[in-house]
């Protein structure tokens, strides 16, 4: 909405600047005519630098289409790249269905394929596939994603109110369980230093401060809001991350199908929110 309310306050700037030059030019029959219309120039030129700095903040695009995910940059010689021989896709997909990962009935290989070639699959094997199954098939119709447990969390997300509770509803979303998390709100303001994010989880109402760091989801009160998930649904299952860069795609599953993923190829997924340190609870709302 910035650009919108950026165009309507240029647009009284115009306006109260016209009524400013009429005066000027216009009789007067003493001093309090020049004051009036310098006060409206006055008055124009902090409408345009209020309207300046709205169009200056990110915003959603007026008209926004589906954006192509971008793949993870992978070097053979970065940190954790793939060393070994090519994998074939469907192997891939076999394998991970063994450790617990399947694909979602329907979904196909030429599906994936619409997204990234053969050979980037098979010479980053399960870690590009993995990166795809957190993200939606990228063709008509749009909404179709390839796992009912993973989401791809782009933490440079934010850009108005309500964007926190579209985070927090996918990783709901991902437990299978969306009844246990209710009341999601957030009250995200570029110009504020922190906000509040409110949800209630199995009855009990919770409030949790985040920092606000232009777009980015705060760390810390995304996994206060994870550990309430985790515990709210109680099965075991925690949420695990395969890291590609500025995003995290997040897999809600128990720790042994982690284990067997991580047996096909080291350390893809880690825990997103460790339990070995001492935990920080979020505060009860008292509202």
């Amino acid at each position: 909405m910035n650009k919108i309310e950026a165009i309507v306050w240029t647009g009284a700037a115009a306006t109260i600047g016209g009524f400013g030059l009429s005066i000027l030019v216009g009789p007067k029959g003493d001093w309090t005519g020049w004051a009036a219309g310098f006060g409206f120039l006055a008055a124009s030129a902090g409408a345009g630098l209020f309207a300046r700095s709205l169009w200056r903040q990110p915003g959603p695009a007026l008209f926004p289409k589906p954006t192509p995910v971008s793949a993870p940059p992978v070097a053979n010689d970065a940190p954790g790249a793939w060393k070994g021989p090519r994998v074939p896709l469907e192997q891939q997909i076999e394998a991970l269905a063994s450790a617990g990962l399947q694909m979602l009935p329907g979904r196909t290989v030429d599906e994936l394929l619409t997204s990234w070639t053969r050979d980037q699959f098979e010479t980053d094997p399960y870690g590009l596939l993995l990166f795809c199954y957190g993200s939606e098939v990228e063709a008509e119709p749009w909404g179709r994603y390839y796992t009912s447990c993973g989401w791809d969390f782009d933490a440079e997300c934010l850009s108005e109110r309500g964007d926190y509770v579209r985070a927090m509803t996918e990783i709901v979303r991902i437990t299978g369980q969306p009844e246990r998390v209710t009341d999601m709100s957030d009250d995200f303001n570029f110009k504020a230093r922190t906000c509040t994010l409110k949800y209630t989880v199995n009855g009990q109402r919770r409030s949790v401060k985040a920092v606000v760091d232009n777009d980015w989801a705060d760390p810390e009160a995304m996994a206060l809001f994870v550990t309430d998930v985790e515990d709210g649904v109680g099965d075991g299952r925690r949420f695990w991350a395969a890291d590609n860069g500025q995003a995290s795609t997040l897999f809600f599953v128990s720790d042994e199908v982690a284990a067997a993923v991580n047996a096909l190829r080291p350390d893809l997924l880690q825990l997103y929110v460790s339990r070995s340190e001492p935990e920080t609870t979020s505060e009860s709302d008292p509202e």
